[in-house]
């Protein structure tokens, strides 16, 4: 029997399949094959639903088999549908704590027996996919649909990569083991099968060591090893390797870093070749969204040329002297960028929030000589904001970018074809190429993620070809321990 119909069948199954073994396919296959009814397939991003949803569609499943949403979504509409029941304590959530409340009230509801007629009458039974991604509140809610229907987990521990602060992440062992059965999963690494499949068999080997505390050896290893032992080299050599990477074809290539900053450092750097990923709830755009509402006159032009800075370069050079007569009250005196000097100044001195006039200021500074934006996500961001202010789908710019980010959730976005991002941000997304920059920084699990993220090529710049990922709570494997061997295939 394969893996498909033995997660389909087993009514409360957990399976754990590596990154690239085919676990959206396996989910596909069981609902397009073995499925009951409509089933329920929640998972945690759009990008994710909208991954699913071509599965299915690729392998002809009628619209009508199944419901497929985000865990978020989904617990949202059937909270909102009853809020007085559910005692829900917002229907717009925005915050962690806000989405923990909806998912408690869900999960409330699932124990009234009138809701639970309402489940068993809408779906034959529930798919849940990137299932180590769940806080316990999300797990909470998969078990009161398990006392309802058929419940089938799918995940891999060795990518639970997210820290949830205040919202605990589950632990496989401690959450899922006890109350799921475990269901044998896809083994095979489809994503380098046709690509590098050298690449795909030696992460397999990866992967044991990662799991049982062992190093990894990139000497004879299919992967190009990167010196970044010197300090003061490294960060030309990181540069170096990028710029390679880009050059191999006209495929898709990531660079991943541990740190958000560095991300932005290093993509200032490339000269525009690379874009930095953001977060769908990017902080640094609701930050200057609430500056620019809470400021006007000089403090507004401020804040606009604060946000610019941090999406393109020059700005905060060519632009210095402008800034400080802002912040002193004073007339700018400039001879040069005079333009440019005139749209920021538009900014100051208009009446009320001047979307229009922000709106130009920022393509007047995307236009300074020698300026790169390596932004350009937050950047679109921004302008969308603006321009949903200005037509009156908002009251605030704040708000307004509240409405373009939560858009772009459910219709997805499209990727730079050269892109640098964090683990938490690359993770789930598949690029022809990779560049792991900095490989020592990284702690087993968020190196396994961004190890797997190229299809076509991998490259690794750490201090030593023998990278022992950092290991967090507990002591550094020794040296004598045994490390993954040369060969990779």
């Amino acid at each position: 029997m394969d893996e498909a119909a033995e997660l389909a069948r087993n009514p409360r199954g957990a399976m754990i399949a590596p990154a690239g073994c085919g676990k959206t396919h396996v989910i596909a296959t069981a609902v397009a094959r073995y499925g009951g009814g409509r089933e329920l397939i929640l998972t945690h991003t759009h990008a994710g639903v909208e991954a699913l949803r071509g599965r299915l569609a690729r392998m002809g499943v009628p619209a009508r088999a199944y419901h497929l949403d985000t865990i978020a979504g989904w617990a949202l509409r059937l909270a909102t549908a009853f809020p007085a029941t559910s005692r829900l304590p917002t229907a717009e959530p925005r915050t962690d704590a806000e989405y923990t409340g909806v998912y408690a009230a869900a999960a409330s509801l699932l124990g009234l027996r009138s809701i639970r007629e309402i489940i068993r009458a809408s779906y034959a039974g529930v798919f849940i996919d990137e299932y180590q991604d769940c806080t316990v509140a999300q797990h909470g809610l998969a078990l009161a649909l398990l006392d309802v229907l058929p419940c089938r987990v799918v995940g891999d521990p060795l990518q639970g990569i997210f820290d949830f602060r205040d919202n605990e992440a589950i632990r496989w062992d401690e959450h899922v083991s006890p109350v799921f059965e475990p269901v044998a999963g896809p083994t095979r690494p489809w994503r380098w099968a046709d690509k590098n499949p050298a690449l795909g068999e030696w992460l397999g080997e990866v992967r044991d060591c990662l799991e049982n505390g062992r190093a990894i050896n990139l000497q004879g290893a299919p992967v190009r090893w990167v010196d970044g032992s010197d300090p003061i080299a490294k960060a030309q050599n990181q540069r170096e390797a990028c710029f390679r990477a880009a050059r191999l074809d006209q495929g898709s290539v990531v660079a991943i870093h541990g740190i958000a900053n560095q991300c932005h450092h290093l993509a200032a750097r490339l000269g525009g070749l690379y874009s930095c990923v953001e977060a769908v709830d990017t902080k640094d755009l609701y930050r200057a969204a609430a500056a620019v509402d809470a400021a006007d006159g000089n403090g507004r032009a401020i804040a606009v040329m604060d946000f610019a800075a941090k999406c393109m370069t020059e700005v905060g050079s060519a632009l210095k002297s402008v800034r400080n007569a802002l912040a002193a009250g004073r007339q700018p005196r400039v001879r040069k960028h005079m333009d440019v000097c005139r749209t920021i100044m538009a900014v100051a001195e208009a009446d009320s929030l001047p979307a229009t006039e922000i709106e130009r200021a920022l393509a007047a500074m995307v236009g300074l000589p020698g300026a790169v934006v390596y932004r350009w996500e937050l950047l679109r961001a921004m302008e969308k904001a603006l321009g949903t202010l200005r037509q009156g789908e908002a009251a605030s710019l704040e708000e307004a970018a509240w409405v373009v980010r939560n858009r772009s959730r459910r219709l997805g976005r499209v990727m730079p074809r050269c892109a640098v991002g964090t683990t938490l941000l690359v993770k789930g997304l598949e690029f022809d190429h990779a560049v792991v920059l900095d490989a020592d920084a990284f702690d087993a699990k968020n190196l396994y993620v961004a190890l797997t993220r190229g299809a076509r090529s991998l490259t690794v710049v750490s201090r030593e070809p023998v990278v022992f990922p950092m290991i967090r709570h507990s002591a550094k494997p020794r040296r004598s321990e045994s490390i993954l061997g040369s060969g990779g295939d």
